[in-house]
């Protein structure tokens, strides 16, 4: 901000500064004792402008002629005396030729009694000050410095000797200045000492054309071959420092603001460039981004859309799943448990496989035997119970697989599937399956159906069976139906964990695939908003810069 600062006072002040400077020995105090029409400045042919010297108008001091000796490390205030040592005019010389006061700046306040049209210092538009420099080839300490204040000065006029042109230290000057500057003033000074002149301008001319193309394009105006002396002292009117003067003028007072506004223009040129790299980087990178969200949008909302539309499908396949494997398994059981009661009512086994009715023993046994009935047919009945879990272990490892293919058919691609592995074994724990089979309160032999069962396969025991009633057949039905409910609800608890496993996996991936679309979705109105945002700020950026150069 201090540079924006320094901007904004240097746009403020109405004063202007013409820097003087060039080579040892060029005639710069003479030049500038020409232009006030008095032999103020030291003059010598030894070097005697050791210091900066700041000629301003006496009216600017109240009028009153005096030399102001900046003191270093203070800011200059003409109002407060601590800032500076004052002393009369006449001891201009020697404050100069003092070795002591190389490194200070002085302000030098004369009077000029002629007319603001011919006066540069009060010229009734602006306030000019003159600065007589040290020499560029003194040293390197008073080269640095010249350089540190241009950013102060509006125009830079270097005085050149006609016969010496110009040296290794006015060209880098030269060079350098017209980097900050397009235009310098240039003055050839001690011209009338030439013999050839067409030859010298020529020669210079050439020179200027290298070092600085913008002033050599309007050399008519910034080129002047002079004799600041002949001008100073000569009665007769001198025509070359009369333009010279005039164009000097001209130069500062029409191209004042363009000076001053130059590095502000510079700077807001570099700002503007700043702004539009960035807006146009940002712009670009918002682009992508809603490029982006619009190539995931053309995958996402298609697939959220399909998860949508299959959701009931889902719902009503795993639902068919669950009650036909329920509903095929008490299916099943029924029908098996009911056939083997019908055979155990006529005395056979429920089911065949590795139990067997044990041979009479003769009537004297048949307590014995009747026991032993019992236990072949309730095992027989066992067995039965056992092939009726087994094959509904079978319906519902079929209706795990359906359920997984479900689960190819409806997940998306990137949704992780089940790890679950179903193990049919885990199905019917042997506690509750032995409690359901023996609660069932039906006894085959020696109880409800009595002896007769039992005798029934023998042929002379015919006389022997007993009819079941209406008390045993209500016992076979709760042993069907304990059953049935049995498998029927543990094949549906099987088949609802798978399907609430694949419930579970879809609500997850459709609720992500909506997270999904609705990012995208903001992500692209933020890229819509920054796009709009940023191509504002580079129309208001062009706008200002029309401004600046208008």
């Amino acid at each position: 901000m201090s540079y924006i600062d320094k901007l904004k006072t240097r746009v403020e002040d109405t004063s202007s500064k013409i820097l003087v400077t060039g080579d040892l020995n060029a005639g710069k105090s003479t030049f500038v004792n020409a232009l006030m029409r008095r032999d103020i400045l030291p003059v010598d042919q030894q070097p005697c402008t050791g210091m900066f010297c700041e000629v301003h108008d006496a009216a600017e001091n109240e009028g009153r002629e005096e030399i102001h000796v900046m003191k270093q490390g203070v800011a200059y205030k003409r109002t407060d005396e601590s800032t500076f040592i004052r002393a009369p005019v006449e001891d201009l010389e020697s404050l100069v030729v003092d070795e002591e006061n190389a490194q200070r700046s002085l302000k030098l306040y004369l009077y000029d009694a002629r007319a603001p049209s011919e006066s540069l210092l009060h010229n009734g538009i602006a306030d000019i000050a003159l600065i007589d420099a040290p020499g560029l080839n003194r040293d390197s300490v008073k080269t640095t410095a010249n350089f540190a204040r241009q950013e102060e000065i509006d125009v830079v006029v270097f005085v050149a000797s006609a016969a010496n042109h110009f040296t290794l230290s006015a060209k880098e000057f030269l060079w350098n200045a017209s980097q900050e500057k397009a235009h310098i003033f240039i003055v050839v000074n001690r011209f009338d000492d030439i013999k050839d002149k067409a030859r010298c301008r020529r020669t210079v001319l050439e020179q200027i054309k290298q070092l600085s193309p913008g002033t050599y394009e309007d050399a008519e105006d910034l080129v002047h071959f002079v004799d600041s002396n002949s001008a100073l002292h000569s009665q007769s009117t001198n025509s070359s420092f009369e333009k010279l003067e005039s164009d000097l003028r001209s130069f500062v007072l029409l191209n004042r603001s363009k000076s001053k506004f130059q590095p502000v223009a510079t700077y807001l040129d570099n700002v503007i460039s700043d702004v539009n790299l960035l807006s146009a980087s940002n712009a670009i990178l918002a682009e992508t981004e809603r490029d982006q969200a619009r190539a995931d949008l053309e995958r996402a909302r298609p697939a959220l859309e399909a998860m949508k539309s299959n959701r009931d499908g889902l719902e009503d396949g795993l639902g068919d799943v669950e009650d036909d494997g329920a509903s095929k398994a008490q299916a099943r059981t029924r029908d098996r448990l009911n056939k083997g009661l019908d055979r155990v009512a006529c005395g056979q086994l429920a089911e065949e496989g590795g139990i067997s009715i044990p041979e009479y023993p003769g009537l004297f046994s048949v307590v014995d035997y009747t026991r032993e009935v019992k236990k072949a047919l309730l095992a027989s009945l066992d067995l039965s119970v056992k092939l009726a879990e087994d094959e509904a272990r079978l319906i519902t490892a079929a209706g795990v697989e359906k359920i997984g293919d479900m689960a190819e058919k409806y997940l998306p691609e990137d949704v992780e599937r089940s790890r679950r592995v179903f193990k049919p074994d885990a199905m019917f724990s042997p506690r509750t399956a032995k409690k359901a089979r023996r609660t069932s309160g039906i006894l085959v032999v020696g109880g409800v159906h009595g002896l007769g069962i039992g005798l029934s396969q023998r042929p002379d025991m015919l006389e022997a069976n007993l009819v079941v009633g209406e008390e045993g057949q209500e016992e076979e039905l709760k042993f069907v139906n304990a059953h049935c409910s049995r498998v029927g609800k543990e094949t549906r608890k099987v088949l609802r964990i798978a399907s609430w496993d694949l419930r579970e996996r879809f609500r997850n991936a459709m609720d992500d695939r909506q997270r999904e679309v609705k990012g995208k979705e903001e992500q692209e109105r933020t890229a819509l908003k920054a796009i709009e945002f940023f191509e504002d700020v580079a129309s208001r950026a062009a706008e200002v810069n029309s401004i600046v150069h208008q």
